[in-house]
């Protein structure tokens, strides 16, 4: 729900489509539709999103799927990593959901201090979401290759 007042400033965007409505005498309005500021940079980008994880998931099914993961693999990311046969995981490099300073946010107090705490390869790879961990992405990118190779 929006106040009155924040209607006003978002409306002139044309970020969202709003119901009025009124309760207990109080004026809100109910928000329907969230609309991205520019083509692809809003609420659009949860459909690409949504798309990525289907066809990644007919992959599966098709072909090898192998997933090397250089720096951060957040939110969606993380779903695709999860969906694919293959992990290679770079040091250094997380396969989170969200991170630790958000849930330390949520928490009220700091429990993590890193993301590798989280999705790092030490966790990752013991859990089996990751296959194999590397340095950098040269020795990825050939893992990849001596994979392809059989």
């Amino acid at each position: 729900y929006l106040t009155p007042q924040d209607y006003k400033k978002v409306s002139a965007l044309n970020s969202v489509h709003c119901e009025h409505v009124e309760d207990e005498g109080e004026s809100r309005y109910k928000i329907t539709d969230i609309i991205g500021k520019e083509d692809g940079l809003g609420t659009e980008n949860l459909r690409g999103s949504g798309m990525i994880a289907g066809e990644s998931s007919l992959a599966y099914e098709e072909i090898i799927t192998i997933n090397l993961v250089t720096c951060r693999a957040i939110g969606i990311g993380a779903y695709i990593v999860r969906l694919g046969q293959r992990t290679i995981q770079v040091e250094n490099s997380h396969i989170i959901l969200t991170g630790a300073g958000a849930l330390n946010k949520v928490l009220g107090r700091e429990v993590y201090t890193s993301n590798n705490q989280l999705g790092g390869i030490q966790i990752m790879h013991n859990n089996g979401v990751t296959h194999s961990t590397v340095c950098d992405d040269f020795e990825g990118v050939y893992t990849i290759l001596q994979w392809l190779s059989y």
